[in-house]
């Protein structure tokens, strides 16, 4: 969803500067008086799927691999599932979630979209054609969703997705968004600040007779 310039937590510019080597991607390491939302995203993940097996009867299997498209025209693109579906015709991927009171309002009509884009991708690198996605929301409502494969949104994630990988070659900035993410990177990008050229002209006489005119006809 970043290379696609859909995700809340990382934009574009972000993304690529990881991939470029210009900013480390920050490990998830708790502070003095709290743990980040992708900690306890990694901790609730395992009781998350748990749930859905008791709740739907689907036996899941935990994907411990990057996986990569199989056309070499898309190599570019890489998925990491969070299980499998085992023995399901019907689904064959599980996507967990678990959000706070912040991320609340992002599921109130369904899943939301960088989370769609996500597993769309999942399903265009592994050839699946369906995927629940489980979610856990303020510790204590759980909601599942299906989401079933579609060809026209995964071609346009094809598009958006090799653009940025172009980027990331080309070592060319993406598109710049507004976020809080695009901004931390541009001030890692462009540490130093160059002030502007300022030219002395008070001993110039073509620009002084320039503004003492420009004077006179603000006077009259």
């Amino acid at each position: 969803a970043a290379a696609c310039g859909l995700n809340p937590h990382m934009s574009m510019l972000e993304l690529w500067m990881i991939k470029t080597g210009r900013m480390q991607n920050q490990p998830d390491q708790p502070t003095q008086n709290s743990y980040s939302p992708l900690y306890w995203g990694n901790q609730l993940e395992p009781l998350i799927a748990n749930y859905y097996q008791h709740k739907t009867g689907h036996k899941v299997r935990k994907v411990n691999a990057v996986l990569q498209h199989p056309d070499p025209d898309k190599h570019f693109m890489l998925a990491n599932l969070d299980y499998a579906v085992v023995g399901c015709d019907e689904i064959q991927i599980l996507e967990c979630k678990s959000v706070g009171e912040w991320g609340t309002k992002l599921w109130r009509d369904g899943v939301p979209l960088y989370v769609l884009c996500q597993v769309q991708h999942q399903l265009a690198v592994t050839g699946k054609q369906a995927a629940h996605v489980c979610v856990l929301i303020c510790g204590h409502e759980t909601k599942i969703f299906k989401v079933t494969r579609s060809e026209s949104v995964i071609e346009h994630i094809v598009q958006a997705e090799r653009y940025f990988w172009e980027c990331v070659e080309k070592d060319t900035p993406p598109s710049v968004d507004a976020s809080e993410s695009a901004a931390k990177a541009i001030q890692q990008l462009y540490p130093a600040h160059v002030p502007l050229t300022v030219e002395d002209l008070s001993q110039n006489e073509n620009a002084n007779l320039m503004f003492d005119k420009l004077i006179k006809m603000k006077e009259e």
